[in-house]
């Protein structure tokens, strides 16, 4: 099982859930969780898809051929703005 952090409008659009619990087998990349987001959350994937919305392995922005294990830490990562 894989659990996803959710921040941000990504929050809001799951309902102000935390976090979202994913059910995978070993070698799931980031293109294949994609691939799961836009069939079980429609509007979160497809602001991925758009790039609105970014994937974090491990606290790094991740590419679709990253490969994720159950130990890693995920998060969808919303726009946000920095400091001065």
């Amino acid at each position: 099982m894989l659990s996803i952090k959710l921040f941000g409008m990504v929050k809001t659009l799951a309902h102000q859930q935390k976090e979202l619990s994913i059910e995978f087998a070993d070698g799931l990349t980031v293109k294949d969780l994609v691939e799961i987001l836009q069939a079980k959350y429609p509007e979160i994937g497809g602001l991925v898809l758009q790039k609105k919305v970014l994937i974090s392995v491990n606290h790094e922005i991740s590419h679709p051929d990253t490969v994720i294990s159950t130990a890693d830490e995920v998060a969808l990562l919303p726009p946000f703005a920095g400091g001065s």
